[in-house]
């Protein structure tokens, strides 16, 4: 059986067009939930669970330890993604098609953190590295029930004239919650901590991550209303049909295919390193007697990522991501997508050629500037390469996996690379994770040139 319309018809679509304009406060409602979920992820994935491997299990296998973690977890969250996506597209709740998860994923994802926050003493050291994978697992599985289907909130809600200021505020609270993130949990978990403190200070940033969620997704469930689809609209619900529908076409929506391969290579580029930031700085800019610079403190990479280095890479990002949408609106998205991919690619040689604090910090600043314009106009882009079908939730879901598929493939290749190479002389594994980001950056940017529907 089929389903009763199929994707190809727009009739069944919510045309852009005949949306009514929004207000600035609607647009600052519509996307203030990511920075609550930026906030989430980066702490977790930035900070925490490096920080963990390192600690809880044996730091002479970390960096394998945190891609056997992390891997079939992010692996979930690639097919959860555009899997509730498209099942949100058929939701007929009264509270709308996308609230409803996020309220769902949220309580679950909740339960999981405060799991995780206590496991270190709940749990065997022998079984932690088990623990540790279900419950990175469960937490991918859950917060991306909730945040997938709110992806496709902009196409839902956001007529096309706003679609890059409403993609510039969506990067600017991403990258708040992601800055905010980063401070808080490299201040928790950096310095010299005795063994009880640390794990006092998990428990904390566990804790207030939780908080966090439930602020964040309860403000926005009250203030952004749905309206449910109209039954003219609405589409049956058929398990073969549906399963069909899931599978992409790249032939038959080329522009959409080359943004999304795009945003995969920039993604590889960025996940191949981010992982191991911790690491490298520890590794590479760390050692005895080395202390951190403006804070003047013992150097821990979790310091100097968490309080120093993020903050300053994503306040750097601040205007940019603002900023750019805005000007994409007016004179094109391409452009800005060249200026960018290169920029983050020159700073990743940087790293190589000058690994040193300073250099580090100044290297951050213009990575800021370079991924806060390209997160803004990533959306933007996508959102303009469409379909006009009635499956933003769909192909909203395929766009966020294109993000989630690097993580598996760069923190595999990556810890592969660095457990390995960690014998030889001058950091030769972290090398070579940064010509590889340099090729993905670089690759993705050129690649961009192949989109013929957006200027």
């Amino acid at each position: 059986m089929e389903i009763s319309k199929p994707p190809e018809d727009t009739s069944v679509s919510l045309s852009s067009s005949s949306l009514q304009p929004i207000t600035l406060f609607d647009q600052i409602n519509i996307n203030i939930f990511w920075m609550g979920c930026q906030f989430h992820w980066q702490a977790l994935q930035a900070i925490v669970i490096p920080s963990m491997v390192a600690h809880f299990l044996d730091p002479r296998f970390k960096a394998i330890n945190l891609s056997t973690v992390v891997t079939l977890g992010t692996i979930v969250a690639f097919i959860v993604n555009p899997l509730v996506g498209a099942i949100s597209d058929y939701a007929t709740f009264r509270m709308g098609r996308r609230r409803p998860f996020m309220i769902i994923g949220t309580i679950f994802n909740v339960i999981v953190l405060i799991i995780f926050a206590f496991s270190p003493s709940w749990f065997s050291p022998g079984l932690l590295l088990l623990i540790f994978t279900i419950l990175f697992l469960l937490l991918e599985f859950t917060n991306n029930v909730a945040n997938a289907p709110w992806s496709a909130i902009i196409a839902d809600k956001v007529p096309t004239h706003q679609r890059g200021l409403c993609s510039g505020f969506n990067g600017l609270f991403s990258l708040l919650g992601t800055a905010l993130g980063s401070i808080i949990a490299g201040a928790l978990l950096g310095g010299e901590l005795s063994m009880p403190a640390y794990r006092n200070a998990v428990v904390q940033i566990f804790l207030l991550i939780a908080i966090v969620q439930i602020v964040f997704v309860a403000y926005t469930v009250i203030t952004v209303k749905e309206t449910p689809l109209p039954a003219s609209q609405q589409q049956v619900f058929h398990l073969s049909a549906f399963v069909k529908k899931l599978f992409f076409h790249p032939a038959r929506y080329p522009d959409l295919s080359w943004v999304l391969l795009a945003r995969f290579l920039v993604m590889m580029g960025i996940w191949s390193v981010f992982y191991f930031l911790v690491y490298f700085f520890t590794d590479v800019l760390g050692g005895p007697g080395v202390r951190t610079i403006v804070l003047n403190t013992p150097f821990t990479g979790e310091e100097f990522n968490g309080v120093l280095f993020q903050p300053v890479l994503l306040l750097a990002s601040l205007p940019t991501s603002l900023v750019a949408g805005w000007a994409s609106d007016r004179w094109g998205r391409k452009g800005l997508v060249y200026l960018s991919g290169a920029m983050m690619a020159l700073v990743c040689l940087i790293f190589i050629l000058f690994p040193n604090q300073y250099i580090a910090l100044i290297g951050g600043v213009f990575f800021g500037v370079a991924y806060g314009a390209y997160s803004s106009v990533d959306w933007a882009l996508t959102a303009d390469v469409l379909p006009s079908t009635n499956e933003a939730g769909k192909f909203l879901g395929i766009w966020t996996a294109m993000g989630i598929l690097p993580q598996v493939i760069g923190i595999v290749i990556g810890g592969i690379l660095l457990q390995s190479l960690q014998g030889l002389p001058h950091h030769l594994g972290y090398t070579i994770l940064f010509l590889l980001t340099v090729f993905y950056c670089t690759s993705g940017t050129v690649i961009i040139a192949k989109v013929k529907g957006v200027r």
